[in-house]
């Protein structure tokens, strides 16, 4: 298998993958999204409450903002203190505000400076004047296939496009260019050239407009990951980690198999 990085910045990342298959490609995309562990905020204790907002609603609100996820921590269920409420295994998030004014993530105080919202501007509620909001939310370890609050990132991954032009089928390749709607065909010297073959879509777009000239497909032993960090780790740790699950599973796979 080859690995190759194409490109890594602002919490994305994107690699292509060959001499595998659909079917490998597609156990890292579920693994990201449901089996890396990352911190959320699970649990909230209203104090009080004066806005327009109920209990719920800023629960669910509070639930949906990233937490940055430094490594240690322990998942719930594998901690000592059994409750989900120690310093190993949970971090609480408190605030206390009065109106008027729009209180953000940033107006939370947490017990780990390591755990804090990812958008620190991101708003939680408005308050009016007299108005006041008191709470403490207390942030888990959990998985993506127990709640949407705890994906880590969005994870996708298509084939590598194959296309294939009869440059002597046509003399006039306007209709095809004009066809692809990710613009990356062009004419030049009387030839129809691919100016970024990973940007095709396989949508088929310029097969139709052009069926005797022009043939797409997808390589089924290549395919290209995105990986769109939410800000929780850096998608290279989320892709570390997902693979580290996955060898973990193949090996546990192997053992009871070997007893069979």
């Amino acid at each position: 298998m080859e690995v190759e990085i194409r490109d890594s910045e602002d919490g994305t990342l994107r690699f292509s993958i060959s001499e595998t298959n659909p079917a490998f490609a597609n156990s890292i995309r579920r693994t990201i999204l449901q089996e890396v562990p990352v911190m959320a905020i699970d649990e909230v204790e209203v104090a009080a409450n004066d806005s327009v907002m109920d209990d719920e609603i800023l629960a669910h609100r509070l639930g949906q903002m990233p937490l940055t996820t430094p490594e240690g921590y322990l998942l719930p269920s594998k901690c000592d203190c059994r409750e989900g409420r120690c310093s190993n295994c949970s971090v609480d998030l408190t605030l206390e505000a009065e109106g008027p004014g729009v209180v953000r993530a940033s107006d939370m105080e947490s017990s780990d400076t390591e755990v804090i919202p990812v958008q620190d501007k991101s708003p939680i509620a408005r308050l009016g004047d007299g108005q006041s909001l008191k709470f403490t939310a207390i942030a888990r370890l959990g998985f993506g296939k127990d709640h949407a609050n705890w994906q880590p990132a969005v994870a996708s991954y298509k084939y590598m496009p194959v296309i294939n032009i009869d440059q002597e089928a046509r003399d006039d390749w306007e209709e095809c260019v004009e066809a692809c709607p990710k613009g990356i065909l062009e004419e030049s010297d009387g030839e129809l050239n691919v100016t970024d073959l990973e940007e095709c879509t396989i949508c088929g777009a310029c097969v139709e407009a052009c069926p005797d000239a022009i043939e797409v497909d997808g390589d089924p032993t290549k395919f290209i990951i995105n990986v769109e960090s939410t800000g929780a780790m850096s998608p290279e740790r989320i892709v570390r980690e997902a693979l580290e699950i996955l060898s973990d599973k193949c090996d546990e796979f192997s053992e009871k198999t070997d007893k069979l």
